[in-house]
């Protein structure tokens, strides 16, 4: 059998889907910073002939058909896997199930996927290096295909760094709480770490409480404090006000039971206001905020 052919832009969308698992062809497209969405289009439909991804793509007569969504097949998984010999992705076993994702999970993936792209609007063409942030894919390949111990990596300065579960640094606080992103960012008075959630639009009102008492019971150990920690971020996005405001009256509980010295923020916004921000619509998002130091 002859051998099939990446192009570089094809290798990165491989890279793309596996950070972040399902991303829409419009997602691709601003990625990489290209102009034309039919060179996009052909791209995606080279690599799902081939047998690398999956198109998810069901064009409705007479209505306005809605982008692609993609992610790996088992010839794309093979790509990671067999490309980065030094640290074997373990997270291809979860990318596996992807078929059968549910709509939700999709929906969230996406979600993270448009907040990466609004928190690094300059590094959309993927592998360059920003004042505000480094390509994620960028920093991807260089954990995987080098033989440089996690414990020796020097954390730039002023620089915000963005991962998602397929990538995410050592840390038992990380694998306690389970965030659907990770941000983290180190300067001059230490590293200020953040926690996105993205809450499902129909998410039990009991899976609420216990998403911040998972989180409460996870700092109330003194396993994880240490110096450099300047701050944690908690930020979380969710579909519409009712849950804010339910979140809103849990939060107060918890943040006065909490004793550690390290200052906790917490973040709440809607999705609504996450997309005006990155069309441009507004300036900033209006998070509604807590912080533990007023409690």
């Amino acid at each position: 059998m002859a051998k099939m052919i990446l192009t570089k832009k094809q290798k990165l969308i491989l890279m793309l889907l596996y950070c972040f698992r399902f991303l829409n062809s419009k997602q691709i497209q601003e990625f990489l910073g290209h102009k034309d969405h039919r060179r996009i289009n052909s791209w995606l439909k080279d690599l799902a002939e081939k047998g690398y991804i999956v198109r998810d793509f069901k064009p409705i007569f007479g209505t306005l058909t809605k982008p692609a969504v993609c992610y790996l097949a088992a010839s794309g998984r093979g790509y990671i896997r067999n490309g980065h010999p030094y640290r074997f992705p373990k997270y291809l076993k979860r990318i596996a199930r992807d078929k059968k994702a549910s709509k939700a999970f999709r929906i969230r993936c996406q979600i993270i996927a448009d907040w990466y792209l609004m928190l690094f609007p300059n590094t959309n063409k993927v592998k360059t290096k920003t004042k505000t942030g480094i390509a994620i894919v960028d920093y991807l390949e260089t954990q995987l295909t080098t033989d440089i111990p996690e414990s020796k990596e020097k954390l730039p300065i002023n620089i915000s760094q963005f991962f998602t579960p397929a990538y995410l640094p050592s840390s038992v606080l990380l694998e306690k709480i389970k965030p659907d992103a990770y941000l983290r960012k180190r300067t001059t008075k230490g590293v200020t770490h953040g926690f996105l959630f993205v809450l499902d639009a129909y998410i039990p009102r009991f899976l609420l409480r216990y998403s911040l008492k998972r989180i409460f019971d996870s700092l109330d150990e003194e396993y994880w404090e240490q110096e450099s920690i300047h701050s944690l971020k908690f930020y979380f996005l969710c579909p519409n006000n009712v849950i804010i405001v339910y979140l809103r009256r849990l939060l107060p509980s918890f943040l006065e039971s909490y004793y550690g010295e390290t200052p906790l923020q917490f973040h709440f916004a809607t999705r609504n206001q996450l997309y005006k921000r990155k069309n441009g619509d507004t300036e900033k998002i209006n998070w509604l905020s807590f912080s533990s130091e007023d409690y």
